[in-house]
């Protein structure tokens, strides 16, 4: 992927999360009602962006939205079934990844590291199978995800003949383009995050692949709403918020981009 075109979707994105949004009501608001004080557009635009804000901070809302995509990604993948339908390929899609000297543990972030470990606990279960870990980088700081996938695969005693490595995406659209000269036909194991496994899925099925989905990170199987603090607003509900806006707006995006 160009640099440009990299550059552009984030900042399109970005745009788009909740609190751009919010802040952008807000400051426009103000500005309005700063200089039109009389007029009732200015107020209404400040209530809109703190209300927003506030819906989208609340535990509920940021559960809600990311349940329904992981209740699209389905259930564990079992090896043994995988196995048996003689899958022999396990694509893990790469997450985030922190530079710095580190431990190959404490490198991955959260997501990295559960996908790591979920394709590893699927690689012992399928005798002969092949762990394909993708993703690459955009900074110099940083090593490709992929790499950093593959050496805490090592240490937890995957041999380096039994890993495939793409390291040049910078997205899950080149993830799927770069591996599929070397899935070809094959049917795989697809592991990534169950919020993020409806757009993967779509991405790799429109490059004429064939994914099975194998989620990982569930991040609502645990939600409790009767729970005191989930009655609050929080950092975090606000976070799984701007995860699931990102997911429908990319979802969205691919979808007017089959358009043409």
């Amino acid at each position: 992927m160009e640099w440009s075109l990299f550059v552009v979707k984030g900042v399109i994105g970005g745009m788009f999360s909740p609190v751009c949004v919010s802040l952008l009501l807000c400051g426009v608001g103000a500005t309005l009602w700063a200089l039109r004080p009389k007029r009732r557009v200015g107020f209404i635009m400040v209530l809109s962006g703190s209300m927003l804000l506030f819906a989208m901070s609340f535990p509920w809302t940021g559960a809600f939205f990311v349940r329904s995509l992981e209740l699209k990604a389905g259930p564990y993948a079992d090896p043994a079934e995988l196995s048996r339908n003689g899958v022999k390929w396990i694509v893990v899609l790469g997450g985030d990844l922190r530079g710095g000297d580190l431990t190959p543990a404490d490198r991955l972030a959260n997501s990295s590291l559960v996908r790591v470990m979920e394709g590893i606990r699927l690689w012992r279960g399928i005798p002969g199978s092949k762990l394909v870990l993708s993703g690459g980088t955009y900074t110099s700081l940083k090593m490709p995800t992929g790499l950093g996938m593959a050496l805490l695969a090592q240490e937890l005693g995957v041999p380096q003949t039994a890993i495939v490595l793409e390291t040049h995406s910078w997205d899950t659209e080149d993830e799927a383009r770069l591996l599929k000269p070397v899935l070809g036909a094959n049917q795989f194991a697809l592991v990534t995050s169950a919020y993020h496994m409806r757009r993967s899925v779509l991405h790799f099925k429109r490059m004429g692949l064939d994914p099975i989905p194998a989620p990982a990170d569930f991040m609502t199987k645990d939600f409790q709403p009767r729970v005191v603090g989930r009655l609050l607003p929080s950092a975090k509900a606000l976070d799984l918020s701007e995860i699931a806006i990102h997911e429908f707006l990319g979802t969205l995006w691919l979808g007017i981009k089959r358009l043409f």
